[in-house]
């Protein structure tokens, strides 16, 4: 009745109301003036709060990130050393220049020792891989087959790095237990620092060049 009673309201003849109803409206007025008082100057502070609140959010999860990482650093360091420790074992027996002809050599030495005869030994163009530069030479032995596969361990267990690669084994002759093994032999040395460094600039001004 009361809710009816404010929608027939004439706002001429609100001086004839009684004082109860007089007193509800002021009351509805001062509630709706202050609602959008609230709304007016508090709008951008509740705007900031959650900009704020969202912030914290994410600093809180950088933090427990961080926090995280940083507990790892030690083991991360120890690491690290060991690559290093073990990059550097492996850079020591990559043979020198001097010691390449000494390698082609042993190559064959280990086909002598084991009986058999080394066919042919022809080095191939290096190919650079970053701070590392293979030297590959294509081989060609006859043997018989254990004679064959103990060349192959007597080079894995040569002093300096050699690696065999592309291996083919056929028969010398239909019938004959003499096999052929084809395969390109490499063995590799570490490049000059300065050329490595070099290369990594052209490369580095190239990029940039073409942005």
């Amino acid at each position: 009745m009361a809710a009816k009673s404010f929608k027939s309201i004439d706002i001429n003849t609100l001086h004839l109301l009684g004082m109860p109803a007089k007193l509800a409206l002021a009351g509805l007025t001062v509630a709706g003036v202050l609602a959008l008082s609230y709304v007016a100057l508090f709008r951008t502070q509740l705007e900031t709060l959650d900009s704020v609140s969202a912030k914290e959010v994410e600093l809180k999860e950088t933090f427990t990130k961080k926090s995280i990482e940083s507990a790892n650093l030690d083991n991360l360091k120890a690491e690290l050393d060991a690559i290093r420790l073990s990059f550097n074992v492996l850079l020591k027996q990559l043979p020198t220049d001097a010691e390449i002809p000494n390698l082609v050599q042993e190559l064959h030495q280990a086909g002598a020792t084991n009986g058999l005869r080394m066919d042919s030994v022809t080095p191939q163009a290096p190919v650079n891989d970053g701070p590392i530069q293979a030297l590959p030479y294509e081989i060609a032995i006859t043997g018989k087959y254990n004679q064959i596969s103990q060349f192959a361990r007597d080079v894995g267990a040569l002093s300096r790095i050699i690696t065999l690669e592309s291996l083919k084994i056929s028969r010398k002759d239909e019938g004959s237990n003499q096999l052929t093994l084809s395969a390109t032999a490499n063995t590799y040395k570490a490049r000059p620092v300065e050329e490595v460094a070099a290369e990594l600039e052209a490369a580095k001004a190239a990029s940039e060049a073409s942005k």
